[in-house]
């Protein structure tokens, strides 16, 4: 029984120092892997271990891409409205990246310039010239022959202006003119001016320079109440003015040799336009129906819409093409022209381009839908490239433009 004891003593003696040896005694195992500091990348199920992530040495660098900048154009609306306040006329040129357009402010005289890459409004000269109603400009729109009442008087004066710089300011600088001016006309070089004076009670036509300094008469006719327009460079037009109560007519005129010739005759309410080449006049009578002549054949159609020939402009690049703004109503319960010469009634308009050797017409712009404003469109005119349409809001003389390109 002894001897048994003896022998499990042993047994567990040497189990015990079994498991002292290989729990106690053991050397502990390094772990020789690199590891980040860094968060782990992405979720690790259960705690597993995620793959390790490279140190960054110092030498490292990690380059950021550059940004892309893209120098794109100013984008402006199709329709802009360029003045807040009354103009008393304009003028355009074009450049090799834009339209520019000039124009007075009416109450006090200051010449402002509006380009079709800037929102910009710059004013070029504040020499004040109050209560100014009309200005006829040169081609490079630095110099311009201005109508004004003269103060405390209803007196027209005419007076041709430059604008002049110089290291401080700019100034707008000239001299007065004849006082029996009634009519101007730009000619299509814009460097001479056809004016119509009344002298003892006749109507007389000059052919001169801006300023006046050469002046040729070419004409001397009983009318005197007319208006006058300058389309060709050898031919000008004059026309009755415009009037539901009289007929109508309208001449052109030889500019070198002062003969005029009659076009158009016998129209009530005659308001009419001719084209660049000569070849049409659009015209409308006192009901607004409004027609195109063909001076080759002497033979008139009618156009499908129904306006002023006031209200349109004819193109210089392509001589077959005008454009016209066209009421979208028109009340029965005026008498036209006149009252809308007058002021008594006023339109809505849209802008409509039509081909008048194929006849097709084409809407260009809902003025009311682009602007939300009454727009009742006078005095159209192109720019040198035809890239944008200008014109004055007869509702409350303020200035706007149209992109054609859009």
């Amino acid at each position: 029984m002894l001897k048994r004891t003896l022998i499990i003593i042993l047994v567990l003696t040497i189990i015990g120092g079994i498991y002292y040896w290989f729990f106690y005694n053991q050397t502990p195992q390094i772990d020789t892997t690199t590891t980040s500091t860094s968060t782990p990348r992405g979720f690790s199920p259960f705690q597993r271990k995620p793959e390790p992530t490279p140190e960054i040495t110092a030498t490292t660098t990690i380059e950021e891409p550059e940004p892309i900048v893209e120098n794109k154009p100013l984008e402006l609306p199709k329709l802009r409205q360029l003045s807040a306040t009354p103009i008393s006329g304009m003028s355009a040129s074009s450049t090799a990246s834009s339209s520019v357009v000039r124009f007075i402010d009416r109450g006090t005289g200051h010449v402002y310039e509006a380009s079709s890459i800037t929102d910009e409004i710059k004013k070029i000269s504040n020499t004040t010239l109050p209560r100014i109603y009309e200005s006829y400009w040169n081609k490079n729109l630095n110099a311009f022959v201005l109508r004004f009442i003269k103060d405390e008087t209803d007196t027209i004066t005419n007076f041709y202006a430059e604008i002049r710089s110089n290291a401080s300011t700019t100034e707008t600088k000239g001299s007065y003119l004849s006082s029996t001016i009634r009519e101007i006309a730009v000619s299509p070089t814009k460097d001479k001016v056809f004016t119509w004076n009344i002298e003892s009670d006749r109507g007389i036509g000059y052919i001169s320079s801006f300023d006046e300094k050469s002046k040729i008469k070419i004409v001397d006719s009983p009318l005197t109440q007319v208006t006058i327009d300058w389309p060709e460079i050898n031919t000008a037009t004059v026309a009755t003015k415009a009037s539901a109560s009289s007929m109508g007519y309208m001449y052109s005129v030889n500019t070198k040799t002062g003969v005029m010739k009659a076009v158009l005759g016998g129209i009530r309410g005659l308001s009419a336009k001719m084209s660049k080449d000569l070849s049409r006049v659009i015209y409308s009578s006192s009901n607004l129906i409004t027609y195109l002549l063909n001076t080759k054949n002497n033979s008139s159609e009618e156009i499908v819409f129904r306006t002023l020939a006031d209200k349109c402009v004819w193109s210089n690049l392509r001589k077959n093409e005008l454009y016209c703004a066209v009421p979208t109503e028109i009340s029965r319960d005026f008498v036209y022209p006149d009252d809308w010469y007058k002021g008594k009634v006023f339109f809505v308009d849209k802008i409509w381009h039509i081909d008048t050797s194929t006849g097709e017409v084409h809407l260009l712009a809902n003025l009311l839908n682009l602007s939300g404003a009454l727009i009742d469109a006078t005095n159209l005119t192109l720019d040198p490239k035809e890239d944008f349409l200008y014109f004055i809001n007869k509702r409350d003389l303020t200035l706007w433009s149209l992109d054609l390109t859009q």
